[in-house]
């Protein structure tokens, strides 16, 4: 089957307008699968939001993919760099496409294991697109193939290259279409902790509550998969054996998802912190998001400690008539009303 580069076109000018009306992480999911679907043909997909920053899984749509169970051994094993191409790579690869499994021109070091990964879920042939816009990671979507379906070819994984931009721009205006608004639910931060053996060795109560409200806007997971959402952060943590911050956006607002290795330790306990976003840890990943520029995003900063226009002149050596400037094109980038607005959403 072959595709003239009008269709590729036709796609690329449409996903980023279907994405900014999606309103949940499942719908935009669903509306790139359909419009890729005459292109990509694919029986499933995986799409993971990056935090712009740190480059840690923020958010996660998927639809006839692997199980909960198969994406957290995955998740394990890209954190210590086994089995499957890490995004990175291909972030700074010639090419933002692979394919893995059958099908792949170049597989990885361990191919046996990851069939075996893939096999025990029926999947036989995996694309995988990194999503990257200026140079700055915004996620990855995965498109699988069943056994049963063919391979994905290389003039497939040649589309999906021609996609990866416009695919990070749907992402983006996803996240970036819709205004900021203050946050209408004020939970208190919620601590889980994970033991060295990779199960939970306890949770606040909090914790349960606050994963139960948030996780139908940002990651498909039920009762029984209740702690899913914290897998990535935690092996993210654990390849360095540093602390990890992920900031998820949710429909409660934004979320901080941290993870900090108990004595520095790479293969001991975790402790995962989940809380409302604080402005200094939201503020670095929605400049990223938005488009504010530094000198914008230093305005901001003053104003977060309730400085007034001339103060904030004083300080960054500027004219109160360009600082006025700067908040004019932070409110237009991110939809509020004012500053008020602005401080109360931060």
């Amino acid at each position: 089957m072959t595709y003239g580069m009008s269709s590729v076109d036709a796609v690329s000018r449409a996903v980023p307008e279907a994405a900014a009306r999606a309103g949940t992480v499942a719908e935009l999911g669903s509306v790139l699968s359909q419009h890729l679907a005459t292109l990509l043909p694919h029986d499933g997909y995986l799409l993971s939001g990056f935090d712009p920053v740190t480059g840690a899984r923020c958010f996660l749509a998927c639809e006839n993919s692997y199980s909960s169970r198969a994406r957290r051994r995955m998740d394990r094993a890209n954190a210590l760099g086994r089995t499957r191409r890490p995004v990175a790579d291909l972030l700074h690869g010639p090419c933002p496409a692979v394919v893995l499994g059958a099908g792949a021109q170049d597989p990885c070091p361990d191919t046996h294991r990851l069939h075996g990964l893939m096999a025990a879920d029926d999947y036989g042939s995996e694309l995988c697109i990194a999503l990257s816009r200026r140079g700055v990671a915004r996620g990855a979507l995965v498109l699988l193939r069943e056994r049963t379906s063919r391979p994905f070819s290389p003039t497939e994984k040649t589309r999906a290259a021609q996609l990866a931009e416009p695919l990070a721009a749907a992402v983006t205006r996803y996240v970036t279409d819709k205004p900021l608004r203050p946050r209408q639910v004020h939970l208190p931060p919620a601590i889980v902790v994970v033991g060295k053996n990779d199960e939970i060795a306890g949770a606040t109560p909090t914790g349960r509550e606050a994963l139960r409200g948030i996780l139908p806007g940002v990651y498909p997971a039920g009762e029984q998969e209740l702690f899913s959402f914290i897998w990535h952060i935690t092996y993210t943590a654990r390849r360095t054996a540093m602390p990890a911050i992920t900031r998820a956006p949710t429909p409660l607002g934004w979320f901080s998802l941290q993870a900090h290795p108990l004595d520095g330790a790479m293969t001991g306990d975790t402790v995962v912190t989940l809380q409302p976003a604080p402005p200094v840890e939201l503020l670095p990943a929605l400049a990223q998001w938005y488009g504010i520029s530094p000198r914008e995003r230093a305005v901001i900063e003053q104003a977060l400690q309730g400085l007034a226009a001339k103060q904030i002149a004083r300080r960054l050596n500027l004219s109160p008539h360009t600082v006025n400037d700067h908040f004019k094109a932070v409110y237009r980038k991110t939809g509020v009303t004012g500053r008020d607005e602005l401080i109360a959403c931060l």
